[in-house]
C-alpha cells in the first residue's frame, strides 16, 4: 500500500466525527462509521453509519478507532480485520494492545480538547503518532503531512506521560477556573475582570522557567492573610480545599526563600 485513500472510522463521539469531517474536507473517502449511537452531525451523511460491527468495511486503507479508553477492549474483541492497519486515538492506551487484533497497529493522538461543531485549527493541534513497523509509520506520517497536521513520533510511554501533563494542564485548570467563575457569580463579582490576570499567568508560564514568577500570599508567607481568606472560604467547600492545597504546596516549595 503506497498511500491512504479510504478510511473507516470506529466511534461516533466528538473526536471520531470531527476527524471524519476533516478527512472528508480533504477529499478522503469514508467507507463507513461504526458506533453504538447514530451520527448526530448534519455535515456527515447518515448513510455512512454502520450499526452492526460485522458490516465494517473489510478493505479500507486505514481504520481509526476513536472511543472512550474503557471501550477499547470490547471493540477490539469484536473487530475481525485480518492484516488491517488500525490506529487508536487515545493518549494513554498502550498501542501494542491492538496486536491481539492486528499486527499493523498504530496511534494517531490529537493533543487537544475536541468538542462537537467547535472551530478546530487542525494545523495547530499537535498529533502524536506511532506504528508497529517502519512502513506503516511512514504511511501514517505521510497521511498527517497531506492533511497539514503537525506531528511527532512518540512511543506509548512518552505519549502517556504527555497525556498526564495534558489532563492536569487542561482539565484541572478548567475545573479550577470554573470554581472561581462560580465563586464570582455567587458573590456578584465580574469574572471577566480576571481575564488580564489569567492571560498574564499563561504568558508567564509559557515564556519563563517554571516557578520563577510565583506571586501571592503563600510565597510572601503572609500567614494572617491566608488564615483570613481560608476563614472566608469555609462555606465554599471545593474552593476552600483547593485554596488550602495550593497554599500548602507553595509554602513547601518556597520554604527556604524569604
Amino acid at each position: 500500500m503506497n498511500s491512504i485513500n479510504n478510511i473507516s472510522i470506529i466511534g461516533t463521539g466528538n473526536v471520531a466525527l470531527e476527524l471524519c469531517k476533516l478527512f472528508l474536507k480533504n477529499n478522503y473517502i469514508i467507507d463507513g462509521i461504526y458506533g453504538r449511537n447514530p451520527i448526530s452531525d448534519t455535515l456527515i451523511n447518515n448513510e455512512l453509519y454502520i450499526e452492526n460491527y460485522k458490516k465494517i468495511p473489510s478493505k479500507s486503507d486505514l481504520y481509526i478507532i476513536a472511543v472512550r479508553d474503557d471501550s477499547y477492549p470490547e471493540i477490539l474483541s469484536k473487530i475481525k480485520l485480518k492484516n488491517a492497519f488500525i490506529v487508536h486515538t487515545s493518549g494513554s492506551l498502550e498501542s501494542s494492545s491492538l496486536e491481539s487484533t492486528t499486527k499493523r497497529w498504530g496511534c494517531l493522538y490529537p493533543l487537544q480538547t475536541i468538542k462537537k461543531n467547535s472551530l478546530i485549527e487542525w494545523n495547530n493541534v499537535p498529533f502524536f503518532v506511532e506504528a508497529a513497523n517502519k512502513e506503516d509509520l511512514l504511511l501514517l506520517t505521510n497521511f498527517c503531512s497531506k492533511n497539514n497536521l503537525s506531528y511527532s513520533i512518540k512511543n506509548s510511554s512518552e505519549r502517556n506521560k504527555m497525556h498526564i501533563a495534558a489532563v492536569v494542564a487542561n482539565n484541572f485548570t478548567y475545573f479550577l477556573l470554573s470554581e472561581v467563575k462560580e465563586y464570582c457569580q455567587k458573590n456578584h463579582l465580574e469574572f471577566n475582570n480576571l481575564k488580564p490576570l489569567i492571560e498574564k499567568s499563561l504568558e508567564n508560564i509559557l515564556n519563563h522557567p517554571a516557578h520563577s514568577l510565583q506571586t501571592g500570599p503563600a510565597i510572601r508567607k503572609d500567614y494572617q492573610l491566608i488564615e483570613k481568606q481560608l476563614a472566608f472560604l469555609e462555606k465554599e467547600d471545593d474552593l476552600y480545599l483547593i485554596y488550602q492545597l495550593f497554599t500548602d504546596k507553595i509554602l513547601k516549595k518556597y520554604s527556604n526563600e524569604l
